[in-house]
């Protein structure tokens, strides 16, 4: 952004000093907090605020200036509103800080400074009108509320999460472990920017609660324990809750009020948002119980290992455009519901065989129809506002006759829509989409007709919204004036038309909109006739064209602005009445908005199936207890879009019982990592309802996505690498069952190498043996490979490479068996390592590798050297079994000598045993 010139402080230098000494007497803040002073003409910022503010807006704090003196003095940054308002915008919605702005209510020289509005990620109420100007989409903005019980020893937590955009209320108790494996997948689920706890006195539960949220990114406000007293909950949902038809309008009669831990929790959010002070919310949520059964259980884990969101420091594509997370490669949605929502599924997988299949049966029609989906892509979806926040509005009556007149001509358009979805009769289209849209459209007719009654839609249509004036005399005079100045207006068009040689309504064309009124525009490379024409006078110029007007068409635009004004005024109390009466609407709109939103994402899905660079199938899905997975030719959807990229393929065939459990070896950048994570991508997309990158698929539901792939140092959150891979991996072991899948990469590494070797064994074995997981283990420890000898559900894999003097060539295929070497050596040659650095590094490798294989050099096989491993192993276990059995009253050197007979058998065996090794 461009520093705007000539911004200077209104103070004098007692104001200025006057103005510091409040200020740092101000309470204290954490630096996620921002503060604001509106200074009615603009913004400033003050001491540390002023110096972030300047880096992140400016690029540079030179534009910081010093205001006040010692030792009064501190640093003032000058914001116009442009640029407050893209700054609180990325605060708010991109950092997740805190924003708070003070305003004067005194005298400039009177330092009357009170906390006027305040926000942070869950709480935009008071800014909304600043983030989701022009059409901006709004962005979900759930907020959670957690509580701690307990039962009996037993752990219980209550949460309730409040979404303003959707005015909804859902709330859930349950049992968790001393991790809160549950809690955080929960978290996953929902999402939400903030979370409300009670002021923790840094006790265990807290620390870990606090640890939580911070992997998952949501922000954490504390509040006080009285905060969540539950004394007046009753009245205030009573306020707030849209009880049903024939429901006992009384909120104690709710099942959901009986879960009185996480009633606390929502007692809580209600204080904190405020809700019952805004008229906008009466009688307009809805409360329901979570059920975390209908959802496939993610871990953050899975959600950062499979790329299914982009990171808030990464962007959205890559420099050639490919998308870099599957929300940014599925997300082709039209509509603004459409986009919330889809981040909503992506994080809520479904276990319902039915639902998921009903989604299929609908993204199978529109891949199909090639002219249903292109017209709802391209024309009809794009017609549609966001319904939601529309409904949101108007419930606050904030809305006006222009948010009417988008939500009359959305629903004259809905009728083409379903007759374009009539074209195909799937039942689960019409179930889903078109029966209920018919039904809601035919409710939503007396508004229709309200609208049609009481709004000029004529002047609509030119972006004027006015009652229409035969509702008040003085409306039809001022209406008559109003038109008689267009006319003139428009002959104005004419003259300016032959004065400067130029075709009117084509070339030269009249336009109005609020900021200008009338004006005349041409194209930027018509500008040159202006020149030296100074009849003329230039508004602005932008790449739409320069906008211009004489000083006949500014006296007649005054005139028109002046009673256009006089008419809006004459029309506000019939305005209010239209607004209140469109109010009871709002749940139409809502629901109108929810099916749309529906549509319009799979719709999405099936243009990104169609659309790729080889089409995706449809997933057969199978109950459970089939326990397969198989993906024939597998790809990865967000690599294979990237330029330069020629993807290989590979095969999938998981089958309980038989191979549940693949162990990968080989080199880094093999594609390993790649490999797997297409297989937690596949299933994912499959469980959302969307097609596949595969040539077939047949995929058993799942309860889970669990996953530890390429853990970091997070020193901001005190955490190692070993640390987290460790937590990672606990909440595999605490959670994953048979019907899960897993996918671990790279385990052990944050550690000694025997350490890690071990864990990687003990880890890999449990899964496999015990839990039965279908489970991917990439890992460089090639001595894990043995477990394949012990569990027959063990399947060895490996990527394959080919190797030169100086080269190395990644094949990137998977195959069975094991990667028969280390490629490190070859890697460090390409990366022009000193030759005598990988010398020395052969000698010493050669060295390691003799001194623990020493046992086993010579002409034995692999199959040999294991069996005598298991008969040693067999030996140790029979000496200590008659160590244990001797009688403990004999004298001891009987004792001894019993022992020692025992040991010279053993060393009889073993002598046998490297004899039959080593070479002859």
């Amino acid at each position: 952004m461009a520093v705007q010139p000539n911004q200077q402080f209104s103070m004098d230098p007692p104001t200025q000093q006057s103005f510091v000494r409040f200020f740092k007497n101000l309470p204290e803040k954490p630096s996620s907090t921002i503060r604001f002073f509106n200074r009615s003409d603009y913004y400033t910022l003050h001491g540390s605020d002023a110096l972030f503010a300047a880096q992140e807006v400016f690029k540079t704090t030179s534009v910081c200036k010093i205001i006040g003196a010692e030792p009064n003095r501190t640093e003032g940054l000058i914001l116009n509103k442009g640029h407050f308002e893209t700054f609180i915008r990325d605060l708010l919605l991109v950092k997740q800080y805190r924003v708070e702005v003070y305003v004067n209510k005194g005298a400039v020289k009177t330092q009357n400074w009170v906390l006027e509005y305040k926000g942070s990620p869950g709480n935009l109420a008071q800014f909304e009108e600043i983030l989701f100007s022009n059409n901006d989409v709004a962005v979900s903005t759930s907020i959670i509320a957690i509580k701690l019980g307990s039962e009996g020893k037993a752990r219980t937590v209550g949460l309730s999460c409040v979404d303003t955009i959707a005015t909804a209320i859902s709330v859930c108790e349950f049992q968790d472990d001393e991790a809160f494996s549950n809690l955080e997948a929960l978290i996953v689920t929902l999402a939400p920017k903030e979370c409300l706890l009670t002021q923790g006195d840094g006790n265990y539960e807290f620390q870990t609660l606090k640890q939580l949220m911070e992997r998952n990114n949501v922000m954490i406000t504390l509040r006080k324990k009285s905060e969540f007293s539950t004394e007046t909950l009753t009245q205030d949902l009573n306020t707030l809750i849209k009880f049903k038809k024939g429901q006992q309008q009384n909120a104690q009669a709710l099942p959901e009020t009986n879960l009185k831990i996480a009633m606390s929790a929502t007692s809580a959010i209600i204080k904190y948002l405020d809700l019952t002070a805004d008229s906008g919310n009466i009688n307009q949520f809805t409360i329901k119980q979570l059920e975390q059964s209908r959802y496939v259980r993610l871990d953050a884990a899975a959600i950062k290992a499979l790329n299914i969101e982009t990171r808030p420091d990464t962007a959205n594509t890559t420099s050639g455009g490919a998308p870099t997370s599957i929300l940014a490669l599925l997300d082709k949605c039209r509509t603004p519901q459409g986009h919330r929502l889809i981040a909503q599924w992506i994080r809520q997988p479904l276990r319902d065989l039915s639902l998921i299949k009903e989604r299929h049966d609908i993204v199978e029609v529109l891949i199909k129809d090639n002219d249903l989906r292109a017209t709802l892509n391209e024309d009809l979806l794009r017609r549609v506002p966001d319904l939601q926040q529309l409904a949101k509005k108007l419930s606050r009556k904030k809305a006006n006759l222009q948010d009417c007149y988008k939500i009359y001509l959305c629903i004259s358009h809905l009728p083409v829509l379903l007759e374009q979805l009539s074209t195909d009769q799937s039942a689960a289209l019409k179930a889903m989409i078109s029966d209920p849209l018919k039904e809601l459209i035919t409710d939503m007719d007396k508004f229709q007709q309200m609208i049609e009654q009481t709004m000029d839609l004529d002047a609509a249509g030119k972006g004027d919204f006015m009652v229409r004036p035969d509702f008040d005399d003085e409306l039809k005079e001022l209406k008559q004036n109003m038109d008689e100045l267009e006319e003139k207006l428009e002959g104005q068009l004419g003259k300016a038309a032959k004065d400067l040689s130029l075709e009117a309504g084509k070339v030269l064309k009249l336009e109005s909109n609020q900021q200008f009124g009338y004006y005349l525009r041409i194209t930027l490379k018509e500008e040159k006739i202006l020149r030296n024409k100074k009849q003329y006078t230039i508004l602005d110029s932008n790449k739409g064209g320069v906008r211009f007007r004489n000083s006949k068409m500014d006296d007649l635009n005054n005139d028109y602005i002046v009673a256009r004004d006089k008419y809006a005024t004459q029309q506000k109390s019939v305005v209010g009445e239209i607004i209140s009466i469109a109010a009871g609407y709002t749940g139409l709109i809502k629901s109108i908005g929810s099916i749309i939103a529906s549509l319009d994402v799979l719709t999405a899905f099936a243009q990104v199936s169609v659309c790729a660079h080889k089409a995706y199938v449809r997933p057969e899905m199978l109950p459970s207890d089939a326990g397969e997975l198989t993906l024939v030719q597998v790809r990865h959807p967000c690599l294979e879009v990237q330029q330069g990229v020629d993807y290989i393929p590979n095969d999938i065939n998981l089958k309980r019982d038989e191979a549940h459990f693949y162990i990968i070896t080989g080199p880094n950048m093999g594609g390993k990592s790649t490999y797997i994570r297409s297989a937690g991508v596949a299933a994912l997309m499959a469980h959302i309802g969307c097609f596949i990158p595969c040539e077939m698929a047949r995929i058993s539901l799942l309860d889970s996505i669990l996953a530890r792939v390429g853990a970091d140092d997070s020193q901001t959150k005190g955490l190692s690498t070993f640390m987290t891979e460790m937590i990672e991996t606990a909440t595999i072991l605490r959670t994953a069952t048979c019907n899960s899948l897993v996918i671990i990469d790279e385990l052990g590494r944050g550690t000694s190498t025997y350490e890690g070797c071990g864990m990687a064994w003990s880890i890999a074995e449990h899964l496999a043996k015990d839990v039965k997981a279908y489970c991917f283990f990439a890992t460089h420890f090639h001595e894990v490979t043995r477990l394949a000898e012990d569990v027959p559900t063990v399947k060895n894999l490996h990527v394959t490479a080919l190797t030169g003097d100086n080269n190395l060539t990644l094949l990137y295929k998977v195959k069975p068996g094991i990667c028969d070497q280390s490629f490190g050596l070859h890697v460090a040659k390409i990366a022009n390592f000193p030759t005598d650095v990988i010398e020395f590094a052969k000698r010493k490798q050669t060295e390691l590798e003799n001194f623990q294989d020493v046992a086993f050099e010579g002409s034995a096989s692999p199959e040999k050297k294991r069996k005598i491993i298991k008969e040693a192993e067999e030996l140790i276990a029979q000496f200590a079994a008659k160590c244990k059995a001797l009688d403990q009253s004999l004298p001891e050197s009987e004792l001894k000598k019993s022992i020692s007979a025992y040991k010279d058998e053993i060393m009889a065996c073993n002598n046998q045993y490297i004899k039959a090794l080593l070479p002859a």
